[in-house]
């Protein structure tokens, strides 16, 4: 029997809600070949993406007369605020045959969920903080530096993680930072993630398989693959039964997190 302290411990953090359970069991994929096609579906983006900015990157140059950096931010933002938000968008409403509200509540956009904002995201975005210390400090480094030695996942200095991500004009990067941090949540949190539902311990496989999907910057991203352990966002999502907490995560990793792991651990 369950020890009182741990059902009010999990009553804490989970947002219980049997009705939307039901609804994502409704629309989760049912055959091993369903399952299949979403798992390629993870990656498929990020192998395009690789393709394009590393050996097809010198020709989409040449054809558009853009800038390296301006060729890769474009490739990025198409991919992310493209095929990440209008792909789950279109399989849901045309395949699935869900209205659009419908669509909406199964991705993860559902009413404002303040207790999760407030209380259940600052505990576990300082949990991970504190957790991922250790492993930023000895074995990310390393790690990182085998992988960028391998010719084929190199980032030179041409690369758009050393000339500037967010270095662009504000409309161009108001598009690249929506398919950042909810285009990729939408995809990986809001559809896959409940799309392959089935599988026992899915959010660790889609926390490893989104850290893959980046093969573009490999070095960088395939070095937290061991993190993905702990990293919360599928957590976030399947305790909170919306996508708002795992997006204002996403945002904290990408700006804040790399600083306070600086600071705390000088890496």
């Amino acid at each position: 029997m369950t020890p009182a302290w741990t059902r009010k411990l999990a009553a804490y953090f989970v947002r219980s809600d049997p009705e939307y359970d039901k609804f994502l069991r409704e629309h989760e994929a049912q055959s091993r070949i369903s399952i299949l096609f979403y798992l390629g579906c993870a990656i498929l983006p990020g192998f395009l993406a690789y393709l394009l900015i590393y050996p097809l990157r010198p020709w989409l140059m040449e054809l558009t007369g853009l800038s390296s950096h301006d060729v890769q931010f474009l490739v990025l933002a198409v991919m992310a605020s493209g095929w990440h938000i209008l792909f789950p968008l279109f399989m849901l409403k045309f395949v699935d045959k869900l209205t659009w509200k419908q669509t909406l509540t199964y991705l993860g956009f559902r009413r404002a969920d303040s207790k999760g904002l407030l209380l259940v995201l600052p505990i576990i975005t300082v949990m991970f903080t504190l957790l991922s210390l250790p492993y930023m400090k000895w074995i990310f480094p390393p790690l990182s530096a085998f992988l960028d030695s391998i010719p084929a996942l190199h980032m030179g200095e041409w690369h758009i993680y050393h000339q500037g991500y967010y270095d662009f004009p504000w409309p161009l990067l108001v598009i690249g930072l929506i398919g950042n941090f909810i285009g990729e949540e939408m995809y990986f949190r809001g559809f896959l993630l409940k799309k392959i539902g089935r599988l026992r311990g899915d959010w660790l496989i889609v926390s490893v398989l989104f850290q893959l999907y980046h093969m573009w910057q490999a070095p960088v991203n395939w070095a937290f693959v061991p993190l993905a352990l702990v990293i919360p966002c599928e957590i976030l999502v399947k305790l909170r039964k919306n996508l708002y907490g795992a997006i204002l995560f996403h945002i904290y990793i990408n700006t804040l997190w790399g600083a306070v792991t600086l600071y705390l651990v000088g890496v």
